[in-house]
């Protein structure tokens, strides 16, 4: 098990207490006792951490691929890629955060290494390529990324009308592509259209039932909307389905 992330100074521990080497928490997981702040991306389920709480992120991760770690704070958010695709943003950081930030990756394996790069060769992601090459994105997977892009690169709200258009052109056609309801449905949550990202979810959860990213958003929808009820059904399947989530 392996996460790669940012955190604050921990302690001033000597490595060689071994009590405290063994009760050390793995990056993203809160720190009570020294008040520590960190984000994780970890590889064995593809969650992300974010001082203590964590939920589905991306894909898992193992020997020979490349996560890159990325902080923006123009847009105060850690974001990640896994061989050169961004995925999106894991973690918001305070608007008001003081401090350092370190590179951080924690091991829950004994023999474990890495090979950690800071510029000293070149990067396996760019997101200037993506910008650059709009008019050559007809799909809407590498809409989506280029999405998260925009966000991260700014004039993302003029990004979101547009990728909502090409999600419903491209949903004319499909009616019941679980792919392309998923994102419109997040798109239109991000964009505060509750009811527009409802139907969508809902739509999505007749085609497949325990999609726990269906699930989740319209478990907040439903929470944002004073439906506490329909709230609590919606997140208590979302526990059968992540009962450590």
């Amino acid at each position: 098990m392996i996460g790669i992330g940012y955190c604050t100074k921990q302690s001033d521990k000597r490595i060689d207490d071994s009590n405290y080497i063994n009760n050390m928490l793995m990056p993203g997981q809160e720190n009570k006792e020294n008040e520590s702040w960190g984000c994780s991306y970890h590889g064995d389920d593809g969650y992300s951490f974010y001082s203590g709480s964590g939920g589905p992120y991306g894909e898992s991760y193992t020997t020979g691929d490349i996560i890159g770690c990325y902080l923006n704070f123009r847009n105060n958010i850690v974001f990640y890629t896994k061989n050169g695709i961004n995925l999106g943003i894991a973690c918001h950081l305070h608007s008001n955060f003081k401090g350092i930030l370190y590179p951080c990756v924690g091991f829950r394996s004994q023999g474990g290494s890495i090979e950690a790069n800071f510029g000293n060769k070149g990067f396996k992601y760019s997101g200037k390529f993506i910008q650059r090459n709009y008019k050559k994105l007809n799909n809407a997977l590498t809409l989506e990324y280029q999405k998260k892009v925009y966000f991260i690169m700014g004039g993302y709200e003029n990004m979101l009308v547009k990728l909502t258009d090409e999600l419903t052109k491209s949903l004319k056609k499909e009616l019941n592509n679980a792919f392309e309801l998923s994102y419109r449905g997040k798109i239109f949550f991000i964009m505060g259209k509750y009811d527009e990202a409802f139907e969508d979810l809902t739509r999505l959860l007749e085609i497949e039932q325990d999609n726990i990213i269906a699930l989740r958003y319209r478990g907040e929808i439903n929470y944002v909307m004073k439906r506490y009820n329909e709230s609590f059904i919606d997140l208590e399947e979302l526990l059968r389905i992540k009962p450590n989530d």
